[in-house]
């Protein structure tokens, strides 16, 4: 794969940072990528890990990576108005930053469509608050366990599992936690169809384009 034309799997992983241009084309461009057709919105401005600021082109180039990770040099650069070499550098420097974290391809999920999906609710006893790095490496072992979140409320984590059947929750409940000491309770909620698949973030979606 030559770096100089196409992006993925292969690309390298460079560094440098980047700003806010600040010139009339770069404010309409920020007013397409953060505000809403016909009205003036304030966003908060967007930093890459490392804490380079990211401007609307970065914004927009981010959008078609999302979009078509596979997209060549060439063709990006020209969607965004960029030199080649320009554009390679964008790229280069969102991904040193952190911006970019990786290159994948998404399976189609219906071929797992024979397994269960899971939503479990998990509460931690009192004494295991103290020990949630432990317990929260023990999701990260499972690979059962395909996303967990930290959430508000009557329950501590919100984990969404794929088992092959609803059963196989207490065998991995117990590698989970296979002493009782996290774990004080739990609520499953069976998942019966995906209503709508997981989507980028908001300021990723695709909007107008001139």
């Amino acid at each position: 794969m030559r770096v100089s034309e196409e992006f993925g799997p292969d690309a390298p992983v460079l560094s440098g940072g980047m700003g806010y241009g600040g010139d009339a084309t770069d404010q309409r461009e920020f007013d397409r990528g953060y505000g809403v057709k016909g009205r003036r919105t304030h966003q908060p401005p967007l930093f890459a890990p490392n804490g380079a600021r990211l401007d609307p082109v970065d914004l927009e180039l981010l959008r078609r990576l999302h979009e078509d990770a596979r997209i060549q040099n060439q063709a990006l650069a020209r969607a965004l108005a960029l030199s080649p070499s320009g554009c390679l550098k964008r790229v280069r420097r969102l991904e040193e930053g952190g911006a970019i974290k990786r290159y994948v391809a998404l399976a189609e999920e219906t071929m797992f469509s024979s397994w269960s999906l899971l939503w479990v609710k998990v509460k931690l006893r009192g004494r295991a608050q103290k020990r949630r790095d432990d317990f929260e490496a023990a999701l990260h072992v499972a690979a059962e366990v395909i996303e967990a979140h930290n959430v508000a409320g009557r329950f501590d984590y919100l984990l969404k599992t794929a088992l092959p059947s609803v059963s196989a929750w207490e065998a991995l409940r117990e590698r989970l936690d296979p002493e009782s000491v996290f774990i004080k309770s739990v609520a499953i909620l069976p998942g019966l169809r995906t209503a709508k698949e997981k989507s980028p973030h908001p300021l990723l979606c695709s909007g107008e384009r001139s």
